[in-house]
């Protein structure tokens, strides 16, 4: 995979899930897709997903969608949080004098960093473009998902 990533907050990792994805994103997946670009998550914004029985299991038929058979990765890579993605997302909140309730949308910057940047799937825009000017390294994008 070659490129910056598109990355899906809780809102479009939500919207993935749904029964029929916004148009706007298909589009922005499909794209990705055709570019080889990687679509992921951190595996926390799961956790705002993941609220009752019928999300939870949209969100797992959204992050397990590929064909083992062909080969094929999943279309949502998951990210889990190790010590060097937490000393990433502290040094964030630190940055933007944030506090542990920006802890999920600091996850989301923090994983665009290593690639220098990426679209971000996002009904926060506010919020992570505050978190984003703590990396300006990383050139950081924010689409809604509709």
């Amino acid at each position: 995979m070659t490129g910056a990533p598109l990355v899906l907050d809780s809102a479009g990792l939500d919207a993935v899930a749904a029964t029929r994805p916004p148009e706007t994103l298909r589009a922005l997946l499909a794209e990705a897709h055709r570019r080889g670009r990687e679509v992921i998550a951190p595996t926390l914004v799961c956790s705002e997903v993941a609220r009752g029985p019928k999300r939870t299991r949209a969100l797992e038929a959204a992050v397990s969608r590929h064909d083992r058979s062909r080969g094929e990765q999943p279309s949502i890579r998951l990210i889990d949080t190790d010590f060097s993605l937490a000393r990433q997302v502290g040094a964030i909140l630190h940055a933007s004098r944030s506090g542990s309730d920006r802890i999920v949308d600091a996850h989301v910057v923090a994983v665009c960093v290593p690639s220098g940047g990426g679209l971000v799937v996002t009904t926060d825009p506010d919020d992570i473009t505050a978190l984003a000017t703590a990396v300006p390294a990383a050139r950081i994008r924010v689409i809604r998902p509709t």
